[in-house]
């Protein structure tokens, strides 16, 4: 029998946790926050919602099984990306740098995601709502919306972790209020200073995190949000006819940035009920409890424009069609209408000079 050292981590920033004999709890140098083991323990084993196979539901390793067997890896030898497909589904750019792409091999069963929310928008819909969002803007390149672009507009299920916690949010600081009047030759300020405690409880559900390096977190989380009472069971027909991204980042790593959101929301939430003329000496003490994990597939529609040597970026949320990303300005027709301008300028000048000179 071997005993196996296994160092504790900080909940909050993943940093190494050290015991302290005269608190007889672990606190993590970094961050500052105090814990005992059992909350430790606790907090790793909820994110541990990834079970062995010897764990799994018969259930469970035949969805893995069919995933597997069903889906085709291609790999992007230009850029790295990795595309899912389904058998039937022809795989002949990559939807990134929208270059070829070749056969890798088959998917690993433990890819197979929980649950699926499948597309609302068809194509052409998708099509529709860039093309009218990209008119109601000034002085894009023609070729963002040309026939040629658009039609590599792709159908994209982006991988997600997805998180349920109910978190918990202790604020301690010192506001402070300000007074000023004047009396005869003297001006006179009076200042009140009022301890600040807040303590509030918020439950959270559905906090998405994208689990792919090769998307921007920022881009997916502008497209928000996604309503998953529409989510299913994952099954293999939704991914006939689109593409899938399979996760490249494990819901460990992707934790800081769900509790940074959860926490800021938090933190919002608090400072909306301080209403002071200035706030010092915030001390602030989060937790997170009761966290669970889902793995799902949500849908995009993925669209990048090359243009001056930049990559543009877009995505339109395939269930609610709300797009996010950046146009880029066309430098002739800003400059047309720049010079035009100034030529109408000129001309009114004219014009109204020879009236009052006429």
């Amino acid at each position: 029998m071997s005993n196996e050292a296994k160092q504790l981590h900080c909940p909050y920033c993943n940093a190494d946790l050290k015991f302290f004999p005269q608190s007889q709890n672990f606190t993590c140098e970094y961050c500052k926050s105090e814990f005992t083991e059992e909350e430790v323990k606790e907090f790793q084993q909820n994110l541990d919602d990834i079970p062995e196979n010897d764990e799994l539901t018969q259930d469970d390793i035949n969805r893995q099984t069919q995933f597997e067997e069903e889906n085709k890896l291609y790999s992007c030898p230009s850029c790295g990306a990795e595309i899912v497909s389904d058998a039937n589904t022809a795989a002949s750019f990559c939807y990134y740098c929208h270059n070829p792409v070749i056969l890798k091999g088959r998917v690993e069963g433990k890819f197979a995601p929980a649950k699926v929310l499948p597309f609302s928008l068809d194509h052409d819909k998708a099509v529709d709502t860039f093309k009218t969002w990209a008119k109601s803007k000034l002085f894009i390149p023609k070729d963002l919306i040309s026939n040629s672009q658009i039609e590599k507009m792709t159908g994209l299920y982006v991988p997600f972790w997805v998180a349920n916690a109910a978190t918990s949010t202790h604020v301690e600081a010192t506001g402070t209020n300000y007074r000023h009047w004047t009396s005869g030759d003297y001006r006179y300020t009076e200042r009140s200073t009022y301890k600040i405690e807040r303590d509030i409880s918020v439950q959270y559900t559905g906090v998405p995190g994208d689990g792919s390096q090769k998307i921007e977190d920022a881009l997916m989380e502008a497209i928000e949000p996604f309503d998953y009472t529409q989510a299913k069971p994952f099954e293999m027909a939704y991914l006939s006819g689109f593409f899938a991204d399979k996760y490249d980042v494990e819901k460990e790593k992707m934790f800081p940035r769900i509790k940074e959101r959860m926490f800021n929301n938090n933190r919002d939430i608090v400072n909306a009920t301080i209403h002071y003329q200035s706030v010092s000496g915030k001390r602030e003490n989060n937790k997170i409890e009761k966290l669970s994990w889902q793995y799902m597939l949500l849908p995009v529609w993925f669209m990048t424009f090359n243009y001056k040597g930049k990559t543009w970026e877009y995505a339109i949320n395939g269930q609610s069609g709300k797009i996010a990303g950046e146009l880029p300005i066309s430098t002739p027709k800003l400059l047309f209408a720049s010079i035009l301008s100034s030529v109408l300028v000129a001309a009114a000048t004219f014009f109204i000079g020879g009236f009052f000179l006429g």
